[in-house]
């Protein structure tokens, strides 16, 4: 018999920091709300991105200090996995197409709370960029 599932209701707070070769840093930031779920054990971060005149996008997150996931399904498909000094396949599509990505995590960090990844990101043998993405959340009190 499987273990009960327990979720709370979030609020979730992303930014992230791009550096992409030759060109100056990118910030974006982004609020939602969401959901936490414990599993087994495990902890996973759900919640639904919004950018006006796109699908919408529904992403999980795997929080974990030292093996961890994003994924991302709707009008863009990704998974990006995790391990701190470690480099290890992940993908990303748009519509038909999915290319194959080599994920360097470079720092994990996960506390209840925060969870902050650096990474850089490569696609047949180039560095597309290095990324900084920080994602905080707070349960949500009535």
């Amino acid at each position: 018999m499987e273990a009960p599932k327990q979720q709370k209701a979030v609020l979730v707070q992303l930014r992230s920091k791009i550096q992409h070769p030759g060109q100056p840093a990118e910030t974006h930031e982004m609020q939602a709300t969401g959901q936490i779920i414990e599993k087994k054990g495990q902890a996973y971060l759900l919640f639904e991105e919004q950018t006006e005149g796109m699908p919408s996008v529904r992403t999980t997150v795997k929080l974990h200090a030292e093996d961890a996931f994003i994924m991302r399904k709707g009008g863009v498909q990704m998974r990006l996995p995790f391990r701190t000094d470690d480099a290890r396949f992940g993908t990303y599509g748009n519509g038909p197409a999915i290319m194959d990505l080599l994920v360097e995590t470079k720092k994990l960090q996960w506390t209840p709370g925060i969870f902050s990844v650096t990474y850089d990101l490569h696609a047949e043998g180039n560095l597309l960029g290095k990324y900084q993405l920080t994602i905080t959340y707070s349960e949500v009190t009535k």
